[in-house]
């Protein structure tokens, strides 16, 4: 093998699969990455075994071939390298020499004939995603996948698929967070479809939108999940495991609806957040006409207090909330004013928007 490329290429490029690659698995060809040139193409191809990323770049192929390379140290070699072209070449027994500028390095490779196999997906799309949609439905639902291992049904975000609309859906038993959007659908039977997508694709995935115009085709093939971008492909394998039924938790009859400044509710809570405890991170909120007041009382650290406006005109009512979970919600809205939706003390908090009707988040009230 012997290719020449351009350097802010193939820095891109390994970039995007340092989160992929295992750097110290029990298979030391998972540190590495494979890297075949075809034609005017090398194709970089990163896996964990349950993860497996492939992208083509454009390249100057002198000798088509394959080797294989430590995915960590080439990134921080070709991090420090100047703006120069790269030439790589294949030595004998899988050594590599690499060349830039002044810079020369000899690296050790593995055999690329042991490098396991992309996983089988299909290139037949499901449904296609706006880059900037998609973007936007996994950054506003994320946050509320269980960090549990043990609950793998819930280690992911659900996607849910029905004529021309697209649902996420993510939770961790304590909170839950859904969008809607449209999208544009291939699937000929127009009945619901459901996936349940590992939340490390989705991280992964999110480094490929650098363009909103972009689209992201979805694809599933037996137990993969694909996500196709142009010459860029991210397949994962299926989580296993029957998501709730989400729709039970989301609160239909919470009459009490208070309305506040998203920015000043944000720098309040945080404020107030810095003395609730440490486990819990619970805050008490007061609600009243025209008014919150938030509530923080820890015996070790002391208690703090704080108003903010309140467009209300109900109940008084009072209800502990965790901090950190209002806060996710809050820095993810992209909207002036939050609406709280209320019961009582004892029922969950709907979070929502008046411009924007299909972003909900659900936060579980603590024991006051």
């Amino acid at each position: 093998m012997e290719v020449r490329i351009s350097r802010d290429v193939l820095l891109n490029a390994v970039h995007k699969v340092q989160g992929i690659v295992e750097p110290k698995g029990a298979m030391p060809i998972l540190s590495h990455l494979h890297l075949s040139a075809k034609k005017d193409n090398i194709i970089i191809r990163a896996t964990d075994l349950e993860i497996g990323t492939l992208g083509n770049y454009p390249a100057n192929v002198t000798t088509e071939g394959a080797v294989t390379l430590n995915a960590r140290k080439l990134f921080d070699i070709i991090r420090e390298l100047p703006n120069e072209e790269i030439y790589i070449k294949k030595e004998e027994n899988n050594w590599i020499t690499l060349k830039c500028g002044k810079s020369k390095f000899r690296l050790p490779g593995l055999p690329p004939e042991d490098y396991p196999p992309m996983p089988e997906y299909s290139d037949k799309v499901v449904i296609e995603f706006d880059g900037k949609i998609l973007k936007e439905m996994i950054r506003k639902t994320f946050f509320s996948v269980s960090p549990d291992e043990s609950r793998q049904a819930l280690n992911g975000l659900l996607l849910e698929a029905e004529g021309s609309n697209a649902t996420l859906v993510g939770t961790d038993g304590h909170r839950l967070a859904l969008i809607s959007r449209p999208v544009n659908s291939q699937n000929d039977s127009k009945e619901k479809v459901s996936y349940l997508l590992p939340k490390k694709a989705l991280s992964e995935l999110l480094k490929l939108m650098e363009d909103d115009d972009e689209k992201f085709g979805f694809s599933a093939h037996e137990n993969h999940l694909a996500f196709i971008h142009g010459k860029q492909v991210i397949v994962s394998r299926k989580i296993d495991g029957k998501f709730p039924n989400y729709r039970q938790v989301i609160p239909t009859d919470n009459s009490l609806k208070a309305q506040a400044n998203r920015e000043d509710l944000t720098h309040a809570l945080k404020r107030v957040a810095l003395l609730a405890d440490e486990k819990s991170k619970m805050v008490r909120f007061e609600i009243q006409k025209g008014s919150l007041t938030l509530v923080s009382d820890n015996t070790d650290l002391g208690a703090a207090v704080e108003e903010v406006a309140l467009d209300y005109d109900g109940d008084e009512v009072s209800i502990g909330l965790n901090a950190k979970y209002v806060l996710d919600i809050l820095n993810v809205m992209d909207v002036e004013a939050v609406t709280l939706n209320l019961k009582d003390q004892n029922h969950s908090c709907l979070f929502t928007s008046v411009n924007d009707d299909q972003y909900k988040s659900i936060v579980m009230p603590m024991r006051l």
